[in-house]
């Protein structure tokens, strides 16, 4: 393959735009603030990689597809490889570190100007990280580590020494991370080889299922640039949807690493707590243990999830995180396990509250046809308590009234937006609640996760395998999509539960909405006035031809299981076309 340009010019523009400016926030308001930091980003981006002309959405919807045409063939050929070929393309040196960092720092870098998936660039650090690991491989004929050279994007909460977490808030920016609030994710991947290239934008306080935020703005979806990426890992869903990157990370506690993965058409983990160390990763809500959000992966492919929960497994994190189980990476063991045998899926195609949209009920049903193909046994999944799941863990994200995020909008007198305005106001006046309030909301957690692993427990009587139901199948999402401002219409049905539950889930893409099937049911008549906002909202032609996904679920702390019963559904699905 034809070694990639990278010239002096190039390289001094890297070196003379990526200095970002010190901002003092409390003189400072936010209009100021978030206009200074809007033009650190594109600063950041060599001069030959600005669009002079950005196309419109109405012109060119599908951001992906657009690269395609306009990135170089070589390029193109490195960014569209997953995570375990770079990896090995590395190794044996047919591609070298250098031209893979340059290939996803020029994507990443276009991408961006299409979607607005970045909140911290720095290609000047990641391009010359790419040279040192060439130069090691070359000196001791040896990789770094497992992730030698593989571009890693980080959501915008993982500390960097010298970059902000800001988190969507303009009072965060201009305050950068010191060396030692350096998340341990970020320590445990580095040490691997992995080459860190942008921090990926986030809704603010990320207590959106969509990305925006006063500091950035909208970012949008990879497939078409009309619709939302989700969120609020939604700067790297979009990120990852137009492969400017091959692996990113995430965090996830009420969707957001399912949603944008979802809505992105990529592959993504929410795992178990304290599978995946959370360490000195910055977050709003910092300390609420009832329903903690996790970290997890995000990824172009099942492989790239794979390899990356092994890679920070292996390294036993336990060690130095307290919240982190010794629970060492287990995937052959599963393999071992449940490779020759039937498995038995319980399919949640609906929860009687809120019905998914047509092409989501398609891809479940799918889904059900390609697993009986392949021999599997499938169950319907009808479990108690569903509407009390959802309650309590929206009682668990509105504790505070939203005081906080209130308070640190308060600090530059940055408006709330739509859809925070949407939570702060339904809270009103209302005080946050008292500790013998937050007892009772524990306690009833723990009850509502005693009578979901009986009712488990209880299929062993249905499933003709001996063993209770493996994992389940069910929509991520009720609808392919959604536009932003919209989010509020499609709500958290499907995903909150296994937040409350705390239950691993992989995302696999399924296929995509098609107007002329996808036809709304005319005769279906809505549970409620929420039930029926959502069938109001489907349009086949505004959602047509976007990526629909299912959720994998598996028991707590089965994450290999989980990751198994997802490569299991994406091969019979690959064998059922």
């Amino acid at each position: 393959m034809d070694r990639l340009p990278f010239g002096r010019d190039l390289k001094e523009k890297l070196k003379k735009k990526t200095m970002p400016t010190c901002i003092e926030t409390t003189t400072a308001n936010w209009e100021s603030i978030s206009e200074q930091k809007r033009n650190d980003i594109i600063s950041a981006i060599p001069e030959d990689w600005i669009l002079k002309n950005i196309p419109s959405s109405e012109k060119e919807p599908n951001a992906k597809l657009y690269l395609d045409k306009v990135l170089p063939e070589a390029e193109q050929s490195i960014t569209s490889l997953d995570t375990i070929e770079l990896r090995d393309k590395i190794a044996n040196g047919e591609l070298s570190s250098y031209e893979v960092c340059f290939a996803f720092c020029h994507r990443a870098a276009l991408a961006h100007q299409l979607v607005n998936c970045c909140i911290e660039i720095f290609f000047d650090k990641a391009l010359e990280r790419a040279k040192e690991l060439d130069e090691i491989l070359k000196a001791t004929g040896k990789p770094v580590g497992r992730l030698h050279g593989v571009p890693i994007s980080l959501k915008d909460q993982v500390n960097l020494e010298g970059f902000d977490s800001s988190i969507g808030y303009a009072a965060l920016v201009g305050k950068p991370k010191r060396a030692d609030d350096v998340s341990l994710l970020a320590k445990i991947l580095y040490n691997e080889g992995a080459v860190f290239y942008v921090k990926t934008a986030v809704p603010t306080a990320m207590m959106c299922v969509e990305t925006y935020s006063n500091i950035n703005g909208y970012t949008t979806n990879s497939n078409n640039r009309n619709l939302s990426s989700g969120g609020s890992s939604g700067g790297e869903g979009s990120l990852i949807g137009c492969q400017g990157s091959v692996l990113g990370i995430g965090t996830d506690i009420g969707g957001s690493i399912r949603i944008p993965s979802a809505l992105n058409g990529i592959y993504g983990l929410r795992p178990s707590h304290g599978r995946i160390p959370y360490m000195k990763v910055f977050n709003s809500y910092l300390g609420q243990e009832v329903m903690p959000s996790v970290i997890g992966p995000m990824s172009v492919s099942l492989k790239g999830l794979k390899l990356f929960t092994q890679v920070v497994l292996d390294s036993k994190p336990w060690l130095w995180d307290p919240k982190s189980m010794p629970i060492p990476w287990r995937y052959d063991q599963i393999t071992d396990q449940y490779s020759n045998k039937k498995l038995c899926f319980g399919v949640w195609k609906w929860d009687k509250l809120v019905m998914p949209h047509p092409p989501v009920l398609r891809a479940v049903d799918e889904c059900v046809a390609a697993l009986k193909k392949a021999g599997h046994q499938v169950v319907e999944w009808d479990p108690p308590c569903r509407k009390s799941l959802v309650d309590i863990g929206l009682e668990v994200l509105s504790a505070d009234r939203y005081k906080e995020i209130e308070e640190n909008c308060a600090k530059t007198g940055e408006p709330l937006f739509e859809a925070l305005r949407n939570l702060c106001v339904d809270s009103g006046s209302k005080q946050p609640i008292e500790v013998n309030a937050w007892w009772d909301i524990s306690e009833r957690k723990y009850a509502l996760q005693q009578t979901y692993s009986e009712y488990w427990n209880n299929t062993v009587n249905s499933t003709g395998t001996g063993r209770p139901v493996d994992g389940i199948i069910a929509p991520v999402w009720c609808s392919a999509s959604y536009e932003n401002d919209n989010s509020y219409k499609t709500p958290f049905n499907y995903t909150v539960p296994f937040n409350v539950l705390d239950f691993p889930s992989v995302v696999v893409p399924v296929l995509r909405s098609d107007k002329s099937i996808d036809l709304k049911d005319e005769s279906y008549v809505p549970v409620d006035e929420i039930d029926n906002t959502v069938q109001e909202y489907y349009d086949a032609e505004k959602f047509d031809n976007m990526p629909v996904s299912v959720q994998v679920v598996g028991r707590r702390w089965e994450d290999e299981k989980a990751l198994f019963m997802a490569e299991v559904l994406s091969e019979s699905l690959s064998s059922n076309p």
